[in-house]
């Protein structure tokens, strides 16, 4: 691969680059690798043309119609950029003709292999009635699990009229006679290339070589290849394909028939043989290894002092901006070396050496030269992640006191005021793996010095009466204010430490990382103590009971229920009850030969362990202690890659290298074996009655047992290959693949009707890594991968938690109780719990919250009439018919709450005094558009209702009116949609289009700000604007006056932004996204607090936010479902000091906060 040249950039789209693979006429192919760390191929337009989008389009289409039998899947594309780009699969392995040039030839069995993987790849792509017309030795990819075609650059679809008649594409040397007369290109000529390329893979060379490219086609014409050197079951084949007339040639089909014994009629079986075959012949992909597998290579080249500064070293190479994305940046040697010792700077020298793959090391500056490895490295992943909000901050320091040191050290380069104190709250207590440069400690304390300069000199002028007059208190004076200055310094540093360190622990001590956040607050009321506070309120983490210490290196299971943990050591075997720590059952000695193989296996109830060796498989009844099964693996084979209980009690399942060996009967000692090499797949799965066994991975099979014949119960899942998972009851089936998630009937193989319309929308984005699984409970659905664990709600499809664990997840246990997940990582269970962490109850229908939290306006469709009720409470205090055709209806409250407008369509806009409930005047609604939004202004004098196009095209409207009489004072057609809150002068709106709209003229106003990408800006009484700039949930702030944006932007939200609102002081920023994760803010320290809320948001477009009137508690009312959530500091504390149930004792107080007197913090 090369390195991207210098006008490459870093990303394209949601890719990040590591360099090229090939270039041509039509792009540029590179390797890359999207936001999860996933190697692909990305194939980018040159030119953005209309013929070149055009013919892009249709490779795009052409490749997502082809099987992916022996092909390379696409994964993704983006046609209407400025770069057109195609992402597929990313094959690692050299091609057939980079294999031939090595020295490769294939004869025999090698030959007939690579014969059937391009046959069954030219079979997947026919019959999607695609025709490649480019294939050639350079287009098939040897990679480890087979060969795979690739390059759909010119292929067309058989209901293309592009490139028809007349027009050469392809490479002459494999285009069959027909092309190069000017005919169509049809599947004939792709058989005559694949007869072209068994050639070449045979004999070295091209079969029509020749000096010139006239000299290649007539030989092409003319000339039968000598195909002596074939193989006899094969050279008829490649004879035949090479036939100069196209009608006689066999077709793909043909030939994957004659290669492989199959059903003609059962394409489906016929491309899974192909494929079988297929994968006995690979390239050397261990040769072309991914780009973090490259760098974990390096980085394990490092010695323990080295590797303790890789993360600062690989940090200092990432910029995050003021936007919050992500870059790669040069770095100038003296911040990686100045200021160190020697040891420390010959360290880092060496890091740099052995990581010159990926860094470019030039002059007086280093920089990444594969920007990809920002996500293609896990480690750096993680780190990134852990020093993110830093990042942003280090890069300000950077780049301020590079300009403050190369510019003679000025002071009025120095940070002042908010700036400097952020950036030293981040150098003493945030920063994880940066050590800071010298010159920026010379800057930091410059700042610093010239900060308490200027405050001596102000105080000086200010006060120099008051001393002269009071000399003699002055000096005792003096020092007691010094002394509560060092005091609170020394509270705040010790509290944002202890807030820190409470974040890092949650994982480790839950308990003790939400005392310590309310001890953190309960010391110094500072941002990130309140974050770490808030932080505690959403922990998701109770309990973590670790395996004591034993003997060498233990393996470990957890049984489904999450509540036993067995551990397998030289000690011998030993149960834990997770819960009480207690140790209930053992073995002294196993007796078995050979190391631990893989982590021990647990039955269904957990009462059976199968634990194998190397050399010896051997199950036990844990009840009793006794020995149920002791085996010695198959002869010839190593120990098997899986062993696995399946649903039934007493069924295990062992692979042998990939491919399923046997079915074992513990009960019994039956054995149910398979013929080698006729079963592959990822993953299996036995059914509760042990009659059926399911096979999941590329494919999705159902064998019945005992003798394996293939069934074909559960079609659904059959487009959802990847996992699968019985409920606990064995009544219920969920299977996962591209198309989504899918709940069958057990017993029928039928959808499940309650389910079938949710699952259609319903994805998985770790089911398809490497090594993922489910558990299945039939309340809730688990998938875990890595350290990524995902947990759905069955009852309503919803999502309960999106989770990343500190380390790999070996296993996942959900608690009959129903609110309880536990997961085994290296030597500890950590309890995860799955209850809402806010108050929630459901309402009749979509509800509008005043914005003095005082009330909800709840439309019920059924009914047909708005509620009015108080908060909290949900009192009802008053319902309003609706006219029963009206099916539109808008809502808005006044700004006091003493006056609600409800707007009906198509009939009528009325008033109502919410202090008498009587109706104030009512008006008719204007017919042609739908209300949308009532907004009133902040003196109450006039109300702007945004009315929505009249269908799916059309302007909207604003119509404005005066709140005394409800007479009409403007009417303004606009393309402006939605609209946000009045501005504080009354005059103009703030809109999602990034301008200001005038309410009496309808003309947008001022000068721009950024667009809203979904739902309108929300703005604070000081007069700041929060704007959702895109889906990726980017957040800028505005002041309005100007309009002029607030820098550094905020972090970025969990997603797209659905909706938000700011607390009554404006100190605090609320963000709903279109998932249901709300988010909390502040907007002068430009972080978040805490981590997040989940609820459900179906209903987006309905949304509501509100405070309540002291700021204490926030409301969300979202899918019919009004949530409640403290923020107020004390009643935050109150909550986690119940939750955790005890307090800090001295003992650890004197550990995390020496510096600082005890103090009770739980009252």
């Amino acid at each position: 691969m090369e390195k991207l040249s210098p006008g490459d950039p870093q990303r394209i789209g949601d890719y990040w680059l590591a360099g090229r693979l090939g270039s041509g006429g039509q792009g540029v192919v590179y390797e890359a690798y999207d936001p999860r760390g996933r190697r692909v191929a990305l194939k980018v337009l040159h030119e953005a043309d209309a013929e070149g989008r055009g013919r892009f389009a249709k490779e795009a289409a052409a490749a997502r119609r082809v099987a992916t039998f022996c092909t390379a899947r696409v994964l993704a594309a983006d046609l209407e950029g400025r770069r057109p780009y195609i992402v597929s699969e990313y094959v690692p392995g050299p091609s057939l003709r980079q294999a031939v040039a090595a020295g490769r030839r294939f004869t025999g069995d090698d030959l007939h292999r690579l014969a059937t993987a391009v046959a069954t790849a030219l079979t997947a792509i026919h019959d999607a009635g695609v025709i490649h017309r480019d294939l050639k030795p350079d287009n098939v990819l040897l990679g480890p699990d087979g060969p795979r075609v690739i390059d759909f650059g010119i292929a067309r679809t058989r209901d293309m009229s592009l490139t028809t008649t007349g027009q050469v594409s392809g490479t002459p040397g494999y285009l069959a006679p027909e092309v190069l007369t000017g005919q169509r290109a049809g599947a004939p000529a792709d058989v005559f290339a694949w007869g072209a390329t068994m050639v070449f893979a045979a004999t070295g060379g091209n079969p029509f070589e020749a000096e010139n490219l006239g000299g290649v086609m007539h030989r092409v014409l003319s000339h039968q290849p000598d195909l002596g050197m074939l193989p006899p079951r094969l050279a008829p084949l490649v004879a035949g394909a090479l036939h100069k007339d196209p009608a006689a040639r066999p077709t793909a089909r043909d030939l994957l028939l004659a290669l492989v014994s199959g059903d003609r009629s059962d394409t489906g079986g016929l491309l899974a043989a192909g494929s079988r075959t297929a994968r006995d012949i690979t390239g050397p992909g261990s040769q072309d290894p991914a780009l973090g597998t490259i760098a974990e290579d390096a980085y394990g080249a490092l010695s323990p002092e080295e590797r303790e500064l890789a993360a600062e070293v690989f940090l200092r190479f990432v910029e995050v901006g003021e936007d919050g994305r992500e870059s790669c940046r040069r770095v100038a040697y003296d911040e990686l070396l100045d200021g160190r010792s020697e040891n420390d700077a010959a360290a880092i020298r060496r890091i740099l050496k052995v990581f010159s793959y990926v860094v470019v090391a030039d002059g007086d500056s280093a920089h990444l030269s594969r920007p990809a490895l920002l996500r293609a490295w896990p480690r750096l992943r993680t780190w990134v992640d852990a020093d993110r909000d830093g990042l942003a901050v280090l890069g300000q320091i950077t780049k301020a006191a590079r300009h403050w040191d190369d510019n003679g050290r000025r002071d009025g380069d120095l940070l002042q005021g908010s700036r400097l104190e952020q950036a030293l709250s981040w150098a003493a207590t945030g920063r994880r793996h940066v050590t800071l440069a010298r010159f920026e400690r010379d800057f930091l304390r410059a700042c610093t010095e010239l900060t308490k300069k200027r405050a001596r000199r102000r105080k000086l002028t200010t006060a120099t009466l008051a001393v002269l007059l009071a000399t003699a208190l002055a000096a005792s004076g003096m020092v007691l204010v010094q002394r509560e200055e060092v005091a609170e310094q020394r509270d705040i540093a010790t509290a944002k430490q202890a807030a820190a360190e409470a974040d890092r622990i949650r994982a480790i001590d839950p308990t003790a990382a939400m005392l310590l956040s309310v001890a953190a607050w309960r010391v110094s009321s500072q941002p990130e103590t309140r974050s770490s506070l808030t932080a505690s309120l959403q922990q998701r983490e109770t309990a973590v009971f670790r395996d004591p210490p034993v003997r060498g290196v233990a393996s470990r299971a957890l049984s489904r229920d999450g509540r036993t943990l067995v551990s397998v050591s030289e000690d011998g075997l030993n149960v834990y009850d997770v819960r009480t720590g207690r140790r209930t059952a053992g073995l002294a000695r196993l007796g078995l030969d050979g190391d631990l193989a893989q982590n021990p296996v647990l039955s269904k109830s957990g009462r059976l362990v199968a634990v194998r060796t190397w050399r010896k498989l051997a199950v036990w009844d844990l009840a009793s202690g006794r020995r149920l099964i002791h085996l010695d693996h198959p002869q010839g084979t190593d120990a098997p890659k899986d062993v696995l209980f399946g649903e039934h009690e007493t069924t295990l399942v062992a692979r042998y290298a990939g491919f399923l060996d046997f079915v074992l009967d513990v009960s019994t000692g039956a054995i149910t074996r398979n013929e080698p090499e006729t079963l592959s797949a990822v993953a299996h799965l036995l059914d509760p009655a042990g009659e059926r066994l399911l096979l999941t991975g590329d494919r999705f099979e159902e064998l019945s047992l005992p003798g394996l014949t293939r069934q074909r119960r559960y079609a659904a899942c059959r487009d959802r290959p990847w996992l699968a998972a019985f409920s606990e009851d064995g009544r219920s089936l969920a299977c996962v693949g591209e198309e989504g998630v899918a709940i069958l009937d057990a017993a029928t193989g039928r959808l499940r009707s309650d389910s079938f319309e949710e699952t259609l929308e319903w994805s998985c984005d770790i089911c398809g890594k490497d090594g993922a699984r489910l558990r299945f409970d039939g309340r809730h659905l688990v998938a875990f991968a890595g350290r990524d664990l995902r947990v759905w709600r069955l009852a309503d499809f919803g999502s309960v938690l999106s989770y990343r664990a500190e380390g790999e997840l070996t296993d996942v246990g959900l608690d009959p109780g129903g609110t309880t997940l536990r997961y085994l990582m290296d030597d500890a269970v950590v309890t995860v719990d799955l209850a809402p962490r806010i108050t929630s109850t459901p309402m009749e229908g979509p509800a509008v919250l005043s914005p003095d939290g005082r009330w909800a306006a709840v439309h019920d469709p059924w009914d047909q009439e708005l509620r009015l009720l108080a908060l909290p409470g949900r009192r009802e205090i008053a319902r309003f018919p609706i006219t029963s055709e009206s099916h539109l209806t808008a809502t808005g409250f006044d700004r006091t709450g003493t006056r609600l407008l409800i707007a009906e369509s198509p009939h009528r806009v009325r008033l109502i005094d919410l202090t008498t409930l009587q109706q104030l005047w009512t008006v008719p609604a204007p017919r042609e558009n739908p209300p949308h939004t009532a907004v009133f202004s902040p003196d109450g004098r006039i109300i702007a209702l945004l009315m929505g196009p009249p269908g799916q095209m059309g302007d909207s409207r604003v119509v404005v009116y005066d709140a005394a009489t409800g007479r009409v004072l403007h009417d303004h057609r606009t393309a402006t949609y939605p609209l946000g809150p009045f501005t504080a002068d009354g005059k103009t709106l703030a809109t999602a289009s990034g301008r200001f709209l005038d309410v009496t003229t309808g003309e947008p106003v001022g000068r721009g700000y950024d667009d809203s990408y979904f739902g309108g800006p929300a703005l604070s009484g000081t007069g700041l604007m929060a704007v959702g700039q895109d889906e990726s949930g980017r957040i800028a702030l505005w002041n309005v006056h100007g309009p002029t944006p607030v820098r550094p932007a905020l972090p970025r939200a969990a997603g797209t932004i659905s909706t938000m609102t700011f607390s009554p002081d404006g100190g605090m920023l609320v963000t709903l996204t279109q998932d249901g994760t709300i988010q909390l803010w502040d907007p002068e320290a430009g972080r978040r607090v805490g981590g997040s809320f989940k609820v459900n948001n179906e209903a987006r477009y309905l949304d509501s936010m509100t405070f309540s009137a002291d700021g204490r508690t926030l409301y969300v009312a979202a899918d019919d479902m009004l949530h409640e959530i403290p923020v107020d500091p004390d009643r935050v504390a109150a909550a986690v000091c119940e939750r955790a149930g005890t307090t800090l004792s001295r003992q650890q107080w004197a550990r995390y906060l020496p510096a600082v007197p005890y103090r009770p913090i739980c009252r």
